[in-house]
C-alpha cells in the first residue's frame, strides 16, 4: 500500500480511481449521518489497512487492461501502430520517414514497408510497426531521461484504469441514491416535506456521481491519452537520449555473450 503512494505511477493510474470510485458513498453517507463521520473515517482506516484500497487498485488496473482490445477495435488498432503506418497516420509524411528511419537504424532487421506492400499485407505491416514499437517502449523505460512519456503514459493508465472500474462506480452510485432516499424515507416516516437538507444533499451527490461517471468516462475520455501517450513516445526517436541508449544495449548484449 504504501508503494502505490510513493510510486508515482501507482498513485496517479491505479490508487486514485479506487479513491474515486469510493467517493460518492463516503461524502453521501457523511452527508446524511455526520455524527457518524468519524465511524466512517475510522472503517475507511481499517479499510486501507486491511488493503481494500489495494484491491480495487489491482480490480481497477485488471479490468482496465481488459477494455484495451474493445478499445483498440474501436479505434482501428493501437495507437502507436495507426501513427506509423502510412494509410493511418496523423504525422507528416516527413516526420514519418524520420521516426522509421530512426527505428530501421536502431532494430536490426526491422525494415518498414512502403504504401504498396501495407496495402497488399496489411497484417505483416502492424506486425513490423509493433515489433518496433515494442522495444520503443523498452529503450524508453528511463523516467527521468523519458519524463514526457511517463507522465503521458501515467495519464493514460488513470483513465483507462476509470474506465476499467466504470460499471462497479455507477453500480455503487446508484446504490447510495437507494439507501439515502430509503433513509429519509424512514426516518421521516415518508413525509418527504420533513427530509433534511442534509439527505437531499447526499442524494443530489449521488446523482452527479452517476452522471460525471456515466457521461464522462468513456471510450473517447480514454483515446485523448492514449494517442497523446502514442505521440510522446514516437517523438523520442528525436530525442539524443535514445541515441545514448545504443551504446549501452551494444555493451549488454557482448556482455550475454561472454
Amino acid at each position: 500500500m504504501i508503494g502505490s503512494i510513493l510510486d508515482p505511477y501507482d498513485r496517479k493510474a491505479r490508487l486514485y480511481p479506487a479513491l474515486l470510485v469510493m467517493l460518492v458513498p463516503v461524502a453521501s453517507f457523511t452527508l446524511v449521518a455526520p455524527v457518524f463521520s468519524s465511524q466512517l473515517a475510522g472503517l475507511a482506516s481499517l479499510a486501507i489497512a486491511l488493503g481494500g484500497l489495494m484491491l480495487l487498485s489491482s480490480l481497477g488496473r485488471e479490468w482496465g487492461k481488459r477494455k484495451e482490445p474493445k478499445l483498440y477495435e474501436v479505434w482501428g488498432g493501437t495507437p502507436t501502430t495507426l501513427m506509423l503506418l502510412r494509410a493511418s497516420t496523423d504525422l507528416d509524411q516527413l516526420t514519418l520517414d524520420r521516426y522509421r528511419g530512426v527505428l530501421e537504424g536502431k532494430v536490426s532487421g526491422l525494415n518498414f514497408p512502403d504504401s504498396n506492400s501495407e496495402a497488399s499485407d496489411p497484417s505483416k505491416a502492424v506486425a513490423i510497426c509493433e515489433s518496433a514499437v515494442k522495444w520503443l517502449r523498452e529503450a524508453t523505460r528511463d523516467t527521468k531521461k523519458f519524463a514526457l512519456i511517463f507522465a503521458e503514459n501515467t495519464n493514460y493508465g488513470f483513465r483507462r484504469n476509470l474506465l476499467g472500474v466504470k460499471p462497479m462506480a455507477i453500480v455503487l452510485c446508484v446504490l447510495t441514491l437507494l439507501v439515502t432516499a430509503l433513509h429519509a424515507w424512514v426516518s421521516t416516516s415518508g413525509n418527504w416535506s420533513a427530509v433534511t437538507a442534509q439527505s437531499w444533499g447526499a442524494g443530489l451527490v449521488a446523482c452527479i456521481g452517476t452522471l460525471v461517471w456515466g457521461a464522462i468516462v468513456n471510450t473517447d475520455f480514454v483515446k485523448t491519452t492514449a494517442f497523446a501517450y502514442a505521440t510522446a513516445l514516437l517523438a523520442a526517436c528525436d530525442s539524443p537520449s535514445l541515441v545514448a541508449e545504443k551504446p549501452k544495449a551494444r555493451k549488454a548484449a557482448a556482455s550475454s555473450k561472454g
